[in-house]
């Protein structure tokens, strides 16, 4: 009987590893092999007797035809709409574009020109407007996050906005997420604590040099301190946090001596309920800021190369944050790989965006840069339909570079506003390095390791 690769397996080589993983998001299969195995498997040499083409089969690794493959891959799919069913949208609200504090790598640099209006009480109630006529019966539930700028500047008239915003999701039964750069966060704790806050994401740079020299206020002054007292607040309060870290080559290195600060503060004690971390990979996302230099800044590969190196040799650091590397951690935790991304932007899908003075945007990112403008909700709804449409049928299956591609269940066709950036179009791929990475997780996770082997 004929066989040939699924053309969505992948064959991942392990760095200074003789092994292999093989993956296969679309039965949600991963097996280790040895490197020989892997070599007979890319030549399509299924007639070896050192394969056991039986269980490979079974896996989902190698089909019988074409049809069979694409059998698979429906069935995936079928699957996957059914799980975003279930997945709540996110509505972002920017109640202000204006922010007081001055990061050297800000992505929103590039349109500082534009408004930092902040958000009129009538808009509020324009948003909601829009809440209830396109979201009402949403199930699950959508939630909101507040974003910026800055949206928590402690100001009467920024209190007000807030309270009325957080007043409007709890009379909908909508929880709220905040995205704060900390600054003046402690003034916001009780207000938050009383609302329907589901977690508040802070950004945190490094220890305390480190972080005031690339997120100093406005005035110049360092932030740190402030910052750090409000997320403790924020502890002693219970409510969930999620402690960003925006990396390039200039703090890099400075990560354990924060997760040592993190540490001795207690908060890697907490559940992860309470307290969880990310690492964002400072990148150029519209172009650079003023004071970010290009070759400061990571590939995605290089970056959690250097993450393993230094969490090999803090362990603080490895309490710190366990990176995902494509679904290569939940394999190692639970020994399933997560389901398959068909779909990695989720703009005007998942995701909508609502800025202060009454424009609709399709995401975070683009939200605030006039290119990216798909309508109004206020004073009037009014919607750029092509526009919307080329964000809403953007996946894997629409983009040509992605339908021939096996690591598009993996990649997902990347980020929408970067594609655009990079090639002039949405429906076109920001690639990922989904076979680097998921090596180094293999790697970092010591998939199938022993406990003699090296650990490095």
């Amino acid at each position: 009987m004929p066989m040939k690769l699924s053309r969505s397996t992948i064959i991942v080589p392990v760095p200074d590893r003789t092994d292999a993983l093989l993956v296969q998001p679309i039965s949600g299969q991963a097996a280790l092999v040895s490197a020989d195995h892997a070599r007979l498997l890319e030549r399509g040499a299924f007639d070896s007797p050192e394969l056991a083409l039986d269980d490979l089969r079974e896996a989902g690794f190698v089909v019988e035809s074409d049809e069979e493959d694409q059998q698979l891959l429906a069935e995936a799919y079928a699957g996957y709409l059914d799980d975003l069913e279930q997945t709540p949208t996110q509505l972002i609200v920017v109640p202000t574009l204006a922010c007081n504090l001055r990061c050297v790598y800000c992505y929103q640099e590039p349109f500082e020109g534009q408004s930092k209006t902040l958000m009129a009480p009538e808009t509020i109630d324009a948003l909601f407007a829009w809440i209830d006529r396109f979201h009402a019966a949403d199930s699950p539930k959508p939630y909101l996050t507040l974003f910026g700028g800055e949206p928590l500047i402690d100001t009467d008239s920024h209190h007000d906005r807030i309270g009325r915003l957080l007043q409007g999701a709890a009379h909908r039964g909508l929880e709220v997420a905040v995205v704060t750069n900390g600054h003046d966060l402690s003034a916001f704790v009780p207000t938050l604590a009383n609302g329907p806050v589901k977690e508040v994401q802070v950004t945190i740079d490094g220890p305390q040099a480190v972080h005031d020299r690339r997120r100093p206020h406005g005035s110049g002054a360092g932030t740190f301190r402030r910052v750090a007292d409000g997320v403790q607040r924020l502890v002693d309060t219970e409510i969930p946090i999620n402690l960003r870290v925006v990396v390039d080559r200039d703090n890099m290195e400075a990560l354990p001596e924060l997760a040592a600060f993190c540490a001795a503060q207690g908060w890697l004690d907490l559940p992860e309920s309470r307290f969880k971390t990310q690492i964002g990979r400072n990148y150029e996302l519209f172009g650079c800021a003023a004071g970010q230099r290009r070759d400061q800044l990571f590939d995605r590969v290089g970056l959690w190369a250097r993450f393993i190196e230094l969490a090999r040799r803090h362990p603080d650091l490895a309490r710190f944050h366990r990176p995902r590397f494509h679904g290569i951690a939940h394999l190692a935790e639970t020994g399933e790989l997560p389901g398959p991304n068909f779909d990695a932007c989720p703009a005007t899908k998942k995701e909508w965006a609502f800025d202060a003075t009454g424009a609709v945007y399709g995401c975070t990112a683009t939200v605030g840069n006039p290119r990216y403008k798909l309508g109004t909700y206020a004073p009037t709804i009014s919607l750029d339909e092509a526009a919307v449409s080329a964000w809403r049928e953007r996946n894997v299956f629409s983009i040509p570079a992605c339908q021939t591609c096996e690591l598009a269940p993996m990649c997902g066709g990347g980020c929408g506003a970067l594609a655009d950036r990079e090639h002039g179009s949405v429906l076109s791929p920001d690639c990922r390095p989904v076979r680097e990475l998921m090596g180094l997780g293999a790697k970092y996770y010591r998939l199938g390791a022993d406990d003699s082997d090296d650990p490095t």
